[in-house]
């Protein structure tokens, strides 16, 4: 939604300029009436430097003299604990309201190390240097006077110019902001043109597959595999009243009367894993299986395989199908002959390179599906943290908009 312009408009990049014009009015006796408290700070200062410096020379003469050495010695020591501490103050270059305040809690954090050592200090040294004593405190006291004075301003007067600097930072920001927000942009295009290549790169890749897979070898023996899944289907249905027999009759414990020669046995584990190629490898009239069939009717009627009356009907019929009526002669011939081309056509030398063709193609397209995901979930994730800091940019926006309208008195509507 459009906001309803209220006041002045700026763009952005005419923003920082018309500002600081604008308040360099405001700011210049600001900055006036800071530097000269500051000014004033440093002549404290200097004074009370200069009457330390003065109690250190009267505490190394006493020394000398040979009078009350050990008061004599911790005054000049003191004097040197207060001259290293006023000396570690760094005053403002540029003046602002955050280099002046920064020296500000310099100058308290001195003066309350002077004035915690002095009171330790002054009672035990009482009552040699009395006079450079009352001079020193003197000095220190017309130093607090300042200190308090550059606090007041602080708090009063020049707060006005802390909120121009503040707003004039918050200014900088935006701008900072600003450009990372091309730079958000300049992604997005970045990722958007990586995409559409690989979008490109994969159609390619799509078409030359659908290509390879139209060669007539393959294609003849995608339909081999296609009738065998189908005939696989239908003998597991034809099989299924004797899927559980023979799973039983694999399981009999040894010390039985009936015995499987390897053949056998190899054979029934066939039909137990993959009842296409047990069937499709037996010979004509699958003597293997008749075998098989004979030896576990013999173990359901000697009671040495039982089943449920239901299941032992149903698998009986079965056994007596197959023995007595070859029902699966048809069946037979058909995997034999499925298994046998299937086999003819996969030690094809042309076929196994347009194999290795359509593999090679199917690897490179699901390689360039897996880097096209990559590139979406990235571009997704940009996308949401490009719109976060949207949000923060329009907060921002609002914020300097609310320090002009406060510091300036004038509402300003900021274009980006």
């Amino acid at each position: 939604m459009e906001r309803i312009s209220t006041g002045l408009s700026k763009e952005i990049k005419e923003f920082k300029p018309w500002l600081i014009k604008k308040t360099a009015d405001m700011l210049q006796p600001l900055n006036k009436q800071g530097k000269e408290r500051v000014d004033r700070v440093k002549a404290r200062l200097a004074d009370a430097r200069e009457t330390c410096e003065k109690l250190a020379e009267e505490g190394i003469k006493e020394t000398e003299r040979g009078r009350a050495v050990r008061k004599a010695k911790a005054t000049e020591k003191l004097s040197r604990h207060f001259l290293k501490q006023i000396d570690k103050i760094d005053f403002p270059g540029e003046l602002s309201y955050s280099e002046l305040k920064k020296f500000h809690e310099e100058l308290e954090k001195m003066f309350s190390s002077v004035t915690q050592e002095r009171n330790i200090w002054f009672s035990r040294i009482s009552p040699l240097f009395i006079i450079a004593r009352r001079r020193v405190d003197f000095a220190f006291s017309r130093l607090g006077g300042s200190i308090s004075e550059l606090k007041n301003f602080l708090s009063s007067d020049y707060s006005e110019a802390g909120a121009l600097e503040k707003l004039l930072l918050e200014t900088d920001e935006l701008l900072r902001q600003l450009d990372e927000s091309n730079w958000f942009e300049q992604r997005e295009a970045t990722l958007k043109e990586q995409r559409e290549s690989l979008q490109k790169k994969l159609e390619a890749v799509q078409t030359s597959l659908a290509t390879a897979k139209s060669d007539a070898k393959l294609a003849n023996l995608s339909g081999v595999k296609m009738e065998i899944e189908r005939l696989r289907t239908r003998l597991s249905h034809d099989l299924r009243h004797l899927e559980k027999p023979f799973l039983k009759f694999a399981n009999l414990k040894r010390g039985t009367n009936i015995s499987l020669s390897a053949d056998e046995a190899a054979k029934l584990s066939e039909y137990l894993d993959d009842p296409f190629l047990g069937l499709a490898t037996e010979k004509p009239g699958y003597p293997v299986l008749k075998r098989l069939l004979m030896k576990m009717d013999r173990a359901l009627n000697e009671g040495q395989l039982r089943l449920k009356s239901s299941r032992l009907r149903k698998a009986q019929e079965m056994i007596k199908a197959v023995l007595n009526r070859n029902a699966l002669d048809e069946l037979h011939s058909s995997c034999a002959h499925a298994f046998a081309l299937n086999r003819q056509l996969g030690s094809s030398v042309d076929l196994q390179e347009a194999q290795k063709k359509v593999s090679r193609l199917e690897g490179k397209r699901g390689d360039l599906r897996r880097r096209r995901k990559a590139v979406e979930v990235r571009l997704e994730r940009l996308k949401a943290e490009r719109e976060q800091h949207l949000k923060r940019v329009e907060a921002r926006r609002i914020e300097i908009e609310s320090l002009v309208l406060k510091v300036l008195k004038r509402p300003v509507n900021i274009k980006l």
